[in-house]
């Protein structure tokens, strides 16, 4: 071979590797880049799917059952002081869901014990539920298709 065939294949293989190389780093790259999507997607889904299970929707004989079994249960009503007062749970704490402070008040209770909520028919239950989920309360039961007298027919005083 002649000196300059020998150079100018020299400098094809110089080229070469350095093509080699910069795929071979865009190949890595992309690998890394594409472990850490797939590393952040299966976290996000983990994540969400402990969220939806923070909230359990109940029937009243379903959530009687529950309460009875639970310890250090939280037993919040969400209807109006009135409400409350004209009929109640003796272990019931009051919480008025459409007080302007609801958010700020229910952070007197416990967010790592269970809690319990119901209203007159699961109307304002089922909109605090979530509120309580945001707020990081780890286990919240929430009574659905019915409300207080369903609960108190069941034989929750």
């Amino acid at each position: 071979m002649k000196r300059a065939e020998a150079n100018g294949f020299c400098s094809f293989f110089v080229k070469f590797n350095l093509i080699y190389i910069l795929l071979n780093s865009i190949y890595l790259t992309l690998n890394i880049t594409m472990k850490i999507f797939f590393t952040i997607t299966f976290v996000f889904l983990i994540g969400c799917s402990n969220s939806l299970k923070a909230q359990t929707n109940l029937s009243a004989q379903e959530f009687v059952a529950k309460i009875k079994t639970t310890k250090e249960a939280q037993l919040l009503d969400v209807r109006t002081p009135q409400e409350w007062q004209a009929g109640k749970i003796a272990s019931s704490n009051c919480i008025n869901f459409n007080d302007a402070n609801f958010t700020q008040q229910i952070q007197k209770l416990d967010k790592n014990k269970p809690v319990f909520v119901y209203c007159a028919s699961g109307g304002r239950s089922g909109k605090a539920a979530p509120i309580l989920k945001e707020a990081g309360f780890k286990y919240i039961y929430n009574l659905t298709g019915g409300g207080y007298k369903d609960l108190a027919n069941a034989g929750l005083k």
